[in-house]
């Protein structure tokens, strides 16, 4: 809260000086006037006492009532602060593979690799303050999770929400992912627009060939960037073993295919990334964040709401309630 004409608060100081003043004397008076009479006399003026005191609550309740109507000249205001982008930021689409080597358990200390994809995903799009961010799953089909916003919080809560299997079990459709992130920036006028692409397999489904689709990307000025997920050697799995109890193999049926990766952000002007862990995954997003930089021209406005009326009408009641009091059980005969 800020006050648009502070100077009056000036007077609602000496004020308050005035009221320090007048409640140590009064104090003063009702302790002298204890002091002086004995109890038969108080039990007896207790009606006049009552008024007496009645009287001086009434003097605090004037002070009050001006203090408020000085607070209230003073004009006290509340302040939001917006601001106005002058240009448009990059556009930007995450396709995430949600598969069963997704499952994989090298990304420790998380959960699986599932579990690291979304947490870098989650810390890179909290950093794309001005940018539109779109959200793409794919395995066996792919489709848009949540299409391009510049609503952050629930583009966060598609994110938490995607889960392995939500584009079928089996399958990597990495040229259906592609292909589904292109007909949404196709048509953009971003400065600039880019696919982020983070995979663990090779392309074993869909009917549209990543290399194809990259080309197609390239004729519509979308740049890809592409993330091999955990190690060439294939996924590592959990499985309970009669007697044994659970143990851990490796499926290199699920190897990533670094060649078609790279192809596919090399015709599209991108570049390709492998992460081993979480940290090298979160290393690679900000490489990406930091390449995709540019300068965004905004302006800060400020609105305020003037809250006068908080103090005038609390004011007023009770110089209305002083009035009618004075008026009747303290009205003064002549």
């Amino acid at each position: 809260m800020r006050f648009a004409s502070p100077l009056y608060l000036l007077i609602f100081f000496t004020l308050l000086a005035l009221v320090y003043v007048y409640i140590n004397i009064t104090r003063k008076k009702i302790f002298e006037s204890y002091v002086n009479f004995p109890r038969v006399n108080l039990l007896r003026d207790t009606s006049a006492k009552a008024k007496k005191n009645l009287l001086a609550i009434l003097k605090l309740l004037k002070y009050m009532s001006i203090g408020l109507i000085i607070i209230a000249v003073a004009r006290p205001q509340s302040c939001k602060t917006f601001e106005q982008f002058n240009n448009q930021g990059i556009d930007i689409m995450i396709a995430l593979d949600t598969s069963s080597s997704m499952q994989s358990l090298d990304f420790k200390p998380l959960k699986n690799r599932m579990e690291a994809a979304k947490k870098v995903t989650e810390n890179f799009i909290k950093e794309r303050k001005y940018d539109k961010i779109g959200l793409v799953v794919f395995a066996e089909l792919a489709f848009t999770q949540c299409p391009l916003t510049t609503d952050k919080d629930s583009l966060l809560e598609f994110v938490k929400n995607i889960n392995i299997g939500d584009a079928g079990s089996y399958g990597t459709a990495i040229g259906s992912a592609i292909m589904v992130s292109v007909n949404k920036l196709k048509d953009s006028k971003a400065k600039s627009k880019i696919v982020i692409v983070a995979t663990d397999g090779n392309n074993n489904a869909g009917s549209i060939d990543p290399i194809a689709a990259s080309k197609i990307a390239q004729d519509y000025s979308i740049k890809i960037y592409t993330i091999g997920i955990g190690s060439l050697d294939g996924a590592i799995y959990e499985i309970d073993v009669p007697f044994f109890g659970k143990r851990k193999i490796r499926s290199t049926q699920d190897a990533i295919n670094e060649n078609v990766l790279k192809e596919i952000a090399h015709n599209t002007g991108g570049k390709y990334f492998r992460a081993q862990d979480t940290k090298s995954f979160e290393n690679i997003m900000n490489q990406i964040d930091k390449l995709e930089k540019y300068d965004i021209k905004t302006e800060s406005f400020i609105n305020y709401n003037e809250l006068y009326g908080y103090f005038l009408i609390p004011a007023f009641i009770l110089l209305l309630f002083i009035v009618v009091l004075e008026n009747t059980y303290l009205r003064k005969l002549p």
